[in-house]
């Protein structure tokens, strides 16, 4: 329940586009993508039918008190009360007053009364969705037109995109739109504009404030998108996008630009009865852009104390009146360094089309080609448990390239004489990367002559790596007795190949970092490679999901059966090794929304994930298995604009590996350190407060330990029993101060081992970030939509080191960056 609200460019023209469910699924195998076009290709007229189902869906009769009052938190009120979201523009409603709304209506009846006398008007878009339009003499006959207050063209449901800083509904969690409020199971949301807010630069910064998440388990290293919630890493198996994973190689990962996404969404806790393997922590969905006839278009320029500089664009193109073709391309461009002067060049394009020829059918094709280059090792010194501001390698030596290309749909239809709807999403991936760089983790290696030297060798990776996926769904809804069902079965399947090499120097003479030379350029020729693997990857995974509404009861059942096969082989010597899983995975779960917006709830849930990891023999070792138990509370205050969850979880995961070294014979190699076991809590909340200032905030607490295994008593490596976080941002819109914006946010993470023995220990610290900005319409209504923001990023320069078993790294360090801004 809740209100969206977003900005309308008018055209001056009438005209509405309906947005429809779109309950989004995926999958790749040439049968499917041959019966998804079929499907597409389907068109049914039912949209008068429709009409009216979605109207009497929501005829239920209902007590209003609602006085006259401003119309906007009228809205508000009466949203919350009747579980519908509206769709209109705040500004458009400024200084428009409601009329009073007592006694008992149906939604319908009640919204006529509150609207009357305002010139605004209503009409059903969907089971649970309504667009408000208003009346204006705007032609130069003066004809009355529909001036719409919200134009909904979206591929995703459009109410399912945050507003201000508060999101309200989500899809991650049950790959079916579906309101947090009545979702059992801790979802966070990092909304489009408190990414634009806090000027984020990558995922790791996206995140940054969210409950029960951390980044900086390896410190600042640009190579990955390095993401962990309730202790367990997420951007290796629970890295999504769209709803579908990407894939990983034996070495690299897909990356993610942030100013491409409409949102982040976190899911908390296991998620494997939907989405097959993964890692007990979660899963992180970015959310991209799609078309969306009424938004604002943009472009940006940046530069940066680090001497960074960075452009970018964002376009919304309506290619027909009726709204039946959209597109939006978005691209950027950085050439630069980071805080910790590690090169960090991107360009990515990602264009975009969506084809709506009728209410029930939608698709929407997207693509994405970006190239990435950064350092190869953001490793620091250690000597002694001194941590050295020198690198492991060397900025002049080192080098990461990636170049990544992704295509895929999304596609849903619904029939028009069944309450079924079909949704199919699929997507195909590529990237190949090239990276080398200086390591003395290698027999010879690392501090020698009185600790004077350190020996090095030069390491290379290159990989290259195809993956497909399609996730197909059938959503079926239908009533017993009291209980709506809604019942989604889906089969998807995903398959990836990666041609992986590497090689190794030894450790050569050429490559000595000198303590008494620091500075000394190093150069040299990339090694020949030795190891030439191709490594394949099936799963295909069966599901079955039934969420049921009885009353204010929200309950939950899922049940998902999966094969996965890993496969190794050398082409050097024609030998490997092929591994094969299976697992039946569940979820269980219970919610009680009240109608005061309180809505506590409990869930149970279980994951597996194949191991890729092997030991020191080279034996792969066992698949881990997760259980979480989660009980907490949700609040939606009734005519408040904010969202708030307490969360308490105990979450296992047994047969977990961890890096244990490297080996010249199988290269890198893990231990199972047996059995780990985290009891948590978290607290987190969003608001827009006023039209002027919005806040997040959080607070987290994890108590891990290792309960079975060798290391039984202690804590996993890098693992901060608590966190917080809290940012705020308020935008001045009269007064001397008209047109200023400023932002501050504060981030605590707590001191945590540095080894599995518990012997030594990574400090505790505190960063501190900012934001001011500036509107140019204040001074003048002809520079409406050009703004000036500053943003500083760990004000204090903090140079907290990170040490992870043996190696030690930095957290970002300090970054100001100017960006200037036009809007239209």
């Amino acid at each position: 329940m809740g209100v969206c609200v977003m900005q309308v460019i008018k055209t001056g023209k009438a005209g509405l586009v309906n947005v429809f469910g779109h309950r989004l699924a995926h999958s790749v195998s040439l049968v499917a993508l041959a019966a998804g076009i079929v499907v597409a290709g389907v068109s049914t007229p039912a949209a008068a039918q429709q009409n009216t189902e979605t109207q009497s869906d929501a005829a239920s009769a209902i007590d209003f008190s609602i006085p006259a009052q401003d119309l906007n938190q009228a809205l508000l009120t009466f949203a919350n009360q009747t579980n519908l979201q509206l769709f209109y523009d705040v500004d458009r409603v400024a200084g428009l007053q409601s009329t009073a709304l007592i006694g008992t209506h149906s939604p319908a009846e009640a919204l006529s009364i509150l609207l009357s006398g305002s010139g605004v008007s209503y009409r059903f878009t969907g089971k649970n969705t309504v667009s408000l339009t208003k009346l204006e003499i705007s032609d130069s006959s003066g004809a009355t037109v529909i001036d719409p207050l919200y134009v909904e063209a979206n591929a995703q449901d459009s109410e399912d995109l945050a507003h201000g800083y508060v999101a309200t509904r989500s899809s991650a969690g049950t790959k079916t739109s579906k309101a947090l409020i009545e979702t059992a199971k801790s979802i966070s949301v990092v909304s489009g504009q408190e990414i634009e807010d806090r000027a984020v630069a990558s995922i790791e910064d996206a995140v940054a404030y969210t409950a029960g998440v951390a980044t900086n388990n390896y410190g600042y290293d640009p190579r990955f998108d390095q993401v962990y919630v309730r202790g367990y890493p997420v951007h290796i198996y629970g890295d999504y996008r769209d709803g579908l994973r990407q894939m990983t190689g034996v070495y690299a990962t897909f990356r993610t630009e942030p100013y491409s996404l409409e949102q982040l969404e976190i899911v908390k806790g296991p998620t494997a009865a939907l989405y097959g393997q993964s890692t007990p922590g979660g899963l992180l969905n970015s959310v991209t852009k799609r078309p969306h006839l009424g938004a604002k278009n943009n472009v940006y320029g940046r530069f940066t104390n680090t001497d960074s500089y960075e452009g970018g664009f964002d376009y919304n193109l309506g290619l027909t009146e009726n709204g039946t073709w959209a597109s939006r391309i978005v691209g950027m461009t950085r050439f630069g360094e980071t805080s910790n002067e590690i090169q960090d060049d991107r360009q990515m394009f990602a264009p975009t089309i969506r084809w709506q020829p009728n209410a029930d059918t939608d698709l929407t094709i997207y693509t994405l080609f970006q190239h990435d280059e950064t350092d190869a090792s953001a490793t620091l010194l250690n000597l002694n448990g001194e941590i050295l501001d020198y690198r492991t390698s060397d900025a002049d030596y080192d080098y990461q390239k990636q170049d990544q290309f992704q295509v895929g749909y999304d596609l849903t239809h619904d029939l028009s004489n069944l309450p079924v709807t079909l949704a199919q999403k699929a997507r195909f991936g590529y990237f190949d990367l090239e990276a080398r760089y200086l390591t003395g983790g290698v027999t010879g290696g690392g501090w020698k002559n009185s600790n004077t030297e350190y020996h090095r060798a030069a390491q290379a990776v290159e990989e290259t790596l195809w993956s497909a996926q399609v996730d197909n769904q059938v959503i079926t809804t239908f009533e017993t007795a009291d209980a709506k069902h809604e019942v989604m079965t889906g089969l998807d399947l995903m398959y990836s190949k990666s041609d992986y090499r590497f090689g190794s120097s030894g450790v050569l003479s050429d490559y000595i970092f000198y303590l008494n030379d620091p500075n000394r350029s190093i150069s040299g020729t990339t090694p020949a490679y030795t190891t030439f693997d191709d490594v394949t990857y099936n799963q295909s995974g069966i599901y079955v999901q039934d969420q049921i509404e009885l009353g204010n009861w929200h309950l939950n059942g899922g049940v998902r059966f999966d094969y996965a096969e890993r496969k190794r082989i050398s082409r050097l010597t024609n030998t490997g090794s092929t591994d094969y899983n299976t697992a039946t995975t569940f979820n269980v779960s219970a919610l009680y929304a009240f109608d005061n917006g309180i809505s506590p709830y409990v869930s149970w849930g279980t994951s597996f994930l194949p191991s890729t990891s092997q030991d020191s023999e080279g034996k792969m070792l066992n698949p881990t298995e997760g259980e979480q138990y989660e009980a907490g509370i949700k609040f939606e205050p009734v005519g408040f604009d904010g969202f708030f969850t307490v969360s308490a979880y105990r979450l296992t995961e047994d047969n977990v590996a961890r890096y244990a070294g490297y080996s010249g014979s199988i290269g890198s190699y893990y231990d199972s350190i047996g059995k780990v076991e985290s009891r948590g809590l978290e607290i987190e909340g969003s608001a827009n407060v006023t039209e002027n200032l919005s806040l997040v905030g959080n607070l987290a607490y994890n108590n891990a330990k290792i309960v079975k295994g060798s290391y039984r008593g202690n804590t996993p490596l890098v693992t901060p029993e608590k966190a917080a976080s809290s940012w705020a941002n308020y935008n001045f819109n009269q007064g001397p101060l008209d047109g200023w914006g400023f932002g501050v946010g504060v981030r605590y993470t707590d001191s945590s081992y540095a080894n599995y023995t518990n012997t030594s220990k990574n400090k505790p610290y505190t960063v501190l970030d900012a934001a001011i900005r500036y509107d140019f319409a204040a001074l003048n209504n002809k520079l409406d939509g050009l703004t000036l923001a500053i943003n500083g990023t760990n004000l204090a320069d903090n140079d907290a080191a990170i040490c992870n078993n043996g190696y030690c790294y930095q957290i970002e360090g300090q970054t100001i960056a100017a960006t200037l801004k036009y809007d239209w």
